[in-house]
């Protein structure tokens, strides 16, 4: 069976030893383009356990990154309270309408994890607009285009007792956000995905509809492994969930991924297009960051041929 993410050779294409200050860590990069070059909203962990959101740039997207000493978000200013502890996992979306990227990311805080959002005409400024969901939630994502005259975001609440589904909210101003769904679900019984799922890279639009790349988590003798699965959602209605890939695609396998601070992780959370390929930016075992590239239509593929086919 052919192999649907292919790994770039020179994986972990950052780690903590690549940035220009003491880091514990360097994970989950937010993914986007600018002026010819790929730019990643890297998630830098300091020795003190507290996270900021740092600027890299390359111009092939994979090497000779550029990396800002300042963080674009960070944590601990008076401010903002509910970022005492740190500024993580950003998503990034550029909206067309706005002139404006636009980020999504966990503030986290003695109050909980929570969900904020940012907006960056230049990737150099950042203005602040707050939270948009309280705690406890995480792993949100913001769609590129309107439904109607809304907005649309993904996030990952926390239910109790070990519920943690996706929804999906709507705003009309990005500011207040409503009318909430249920989208996608924890897997069942001995799922891949039966512990948790989470959402991965903002949702890309198909020809079959909204591809969604989420993680899922299993336990093992105790321990958690995290893989990568793919839904698809309703082009107009993205809350109807088309249909979801029978298993995992995407799982740990090399030591950057199966060895780390925290084993057997693989957590995509930012992707450009090549053509018909997506380059796939992740997460590795909370440690270090890897690519992986994927043609579109194999993704699709995944899902079954009366899927693939329409």
């Amino acid at each position: 069976m052919a192999v649907l993410f292919q790994r770039e050779a020179s994986n972990p294409i950052l780690t903590a030893e690549d940035m220009p200050y003491a880091a514990e860590a360097v994970l989950n990069p937010g993914v986007t383009e600018q002026e010819g070059e790929v730019v990643l909203l890297l998630r830098v962990e300091e020795r003190t356990g507290r996270s900021n959101i740092h600027i890299a740039r390359s111009k092939d997207g994979v090497s000779n990154w550029r990396i800002e000493k300042a963080p674009l978000l960070q944590h601990g200013l008076p401010a903002n309270r509910y970022e005492t502890w740190g500024c993580e996992d950003a998503r990034i979306t550029w909206l067309e309408s706005e002139k404006c990227w636009y980020v999504v990311y966990t503030a986290y805080s003695d109050a909980g994890a929570a969900v904020a959002l940012a907006r960056t005409c230049d990737l150099e400024k950042v203005e602040r607009i707050g939270l948009i969901f309280p705690p406890n939630n995480k792993d949100a994502a913001l769609f590129p285009e309107k439904f109607g005259e809304r907005w649309a975001a993904l996030h990952r609440p926390d239910a109790g007792g070990g519920v943690e589904n996706i929804w999906i909210a709507y705003s009309p101003d990005l500011t207040h956000w409503g009318d909430p769904h249920l989208v996608l679900t924890e897997g069942q019984g001995p799922a891949w995905d039966a512990v948790t799922v989470g959402t991965g890279p903002p949702p890309v639009r198909t020809r079959l509809g909204w591809l969604l790349l989420y993680h899922g988590v299993k336990m093992y003798g105790g321990n958690r492994v995290y893989r990568v699965g793919a839904a698809l959602l309703d082009p107009e209605h993205p809350y109807r969930v088309i249909a979801r890939a029978p298993g995992n695609l995407f799982k740990p396998t090399a030591v950057y991924e199966t060895s780390g601070i925290m084993p057997n992780v693989v957590f995509p959370t930012g992707w450009v297009h090549r053509g018909d390929q997506l380059w796939i930016y992740y997460g590795a075992a909370d440690t270090c960051i890897g690519l992986a590239f994927a043609d579109i239509e194999a993704i699709l593929a995944a899902f079954g041929p009366e899927i693939a086919a329409t």
